[in-house]
């Protein structure tokens, strides 16, 4: 058990139940130092640099985050792979650009009855989407389930309402499986396994109200040497996808592409739109969120996961699409 999960149970069971505490006391603040972050570069590929922050934290409980979620009115909702919440909002310059992150909260995640999860393989939650009736929908990689959360209703606290179940799961590794997840905003999740070991990596498109499990109906192109950590659906209606790399000695890199589904649900239009490597500045990427900029631009933010080691770090970039050269 790591040491940040065992805290996190220590503090849920000193916390108000469920039952009785209200939607702002679930919550217990925390502080998180953002410190700004050169890129070294104007644009990377088809994306230009909107600022960047490395976010650290004294407090055990931060870290890990694989998973976010960033809504119209600057509220970041995170996860981590240890099964906590994290809320926060981001700051803007008259610009637009990123330029911090305040008010930062987080809460223990719940499972179907209420209870916290009891280790952390049951609690691995990788990404996250916000549904269209404003409810949340949680990937988790171990057990290779969704689960459903409202937040705005019910708090941090509230119990898991189980999600849609997916067919043909058995062979994903355990630290290998649901890795990635987003949205139609029409009632259908795309669930993404994180691959890496073949050229394609299974993709799902799962009913919310399925009846019976769903099979993979599609292959994400993976580059060579990447899997997939995230998705996100953009404002156009397209689909952003977020691979990682990693080799010893080489270290990180990171690859955002675009694409969208034809009218069977096979992936079509795969566009590459940056890869970020050293000079610039680049971890474990495990998140990616999509929204409107205030300038109506296509926002896109990356999060990395720092696996709770002083030797990673916590990084928030934003960058905009250039659509147009």
């Amino acid at each position: 058990m790591s040491r940040a999960f065992a805290l996190a149970l220590i503090l849920a069971a000193c916390a108000p139940s469920a039952a009785n505490a209200p939607i702002d006391e679930q919550w217990r603040g925390i502080e998180v130092t953002a410190t700004a972050v050169e890129f070294g570069a104007e644009r990377a590929g088809r994306l230009r640099y909107r600022g960047g922050l490395e976010l650290s934290s004294e407090q055990a409980v931060f870290g890990g985050l694989s998973g976010m979620e960033v809504l119209e009115d600057e509220r970041l909702i995170a996860i981590s792979d240890d099964g906590n919440w994290f809320e926060a909002r981001l700051v803007l310059s008259d610009g637009g650009d990123l330029v911090g992150v305040r008010a930062w909260r987080t809460a223990l995640m719940r499972d179907e009855d209420g209870e916290p999860f009891a280790n952390k393989s049951a609690g691995d939650s990788e990404d996250l989407t916000q549904l269209a009736d404003g409810r949340f929908a949680v990937s988790f990689e171990q057990t290779q389930t969704i689960r459903i959360y409202d937040l705005n209703r019910d708090g941090p606290f509230g119990p898991a309402v189980a999600g849609p179940r997916l067919a043909d799961t058995e062979s994903l590794p355990n630290n290998s499986g649901l890795e990635a997840l987003t949205s139609t905003g029409e009632g259908v999740l795309i669930v993404g396994a994180e691959g890496g070991a073949e050229a394609t990596t299974p993709i799902w498109r799962a009913p919310l109200d399925a009846p019976a499990p769903v099979s993979p109906s599609a292959r994400y192109p993976l580059a060579h040497g990447y899997s997939l950590t995230a998705l996100d659906r953009l404002p156009d209606g397209s689909n952003v996808a977020l691979e990682r790399f990693y080799a010893p000695v080489i270290g990180a890199r990171a690859r955002i592409t675009r694409f969208s589904f034809d009218e069977r649900g096979s992936i079509e239009n795969v566009e590459e739109l940056a890869r970020i490597a050293p000079p610039m500045p680049v971890d474990n990427f495990e998140a990616i969120a999509a929204v409107r900029a205030p300038d109506g631009a296509t926002r896109l933010y990356i999060l990395s996961d720092d696996n709770f080691s002083r030797r990673q770090r916590t990084l928030l970039l934003a960058f905009d699409v250039i659509e147009t050269e």
